[in-house]
């Protein structure tokens, strides 16, 4: 497999060429390696910073940053799905359909997780006699 550096894919891309592997096997197997590098590379670091938080409003930022990023992988996903419509590509569109709905639902899901940091106001208990 012949796969460029991620400046040679950059240049390619600037000048409006693409790669892409030619196999499902070569695909695979980079997609394996990209989630392998990214645990090798972020996991001890989310770990460390995850450790510190405390409290729940202490989560709040973090949430906050990361429903952001995942929604704007959401529109992109929805731009994607545009662009492969013009493609004819059946399957294409559904997978990219599917997957830009998972990350719209994320985002709300993300949400939800951020309101859970903020406590519940304290409900008054008041006492009847009769």
């Amino acid at each position: 497999m012949n796969v460029p550096s991620k400046l040679t894919a950059l240049a390619a891309r600037l000048i409006g060429k693409n790669w892409a592997h030619e196999s499902a096997e070569e695909l695979a197997a980079a997609l394996d390696k990209q989630i392998d590098q990214l645990r090798e590379a972020n996991m001890p670091e989310h770990l460390a910073g995850a450790a510190s938080l405390t409290s729940a409003p202490a989560f709040q930022p973090g949430l906050v940053d990361l429903r952001g990023d995942i929604y704007d992988a959401a529109v992109y996903l929805d731009a994607l799905t545009t662009s492969a419509t013009a493609t004819g590509n059946v399957d294409l569109v559904d997978a990219l359909r599917e997957a830009g709905e998972a990350a719209h639902e994320l985002v709300a899901r993300l949400a939800a997780a951020a309101h859970a940091t903020i406590p519940a106001p304290a409900v008054p208990v008041t006492s009847r006699v009769a």
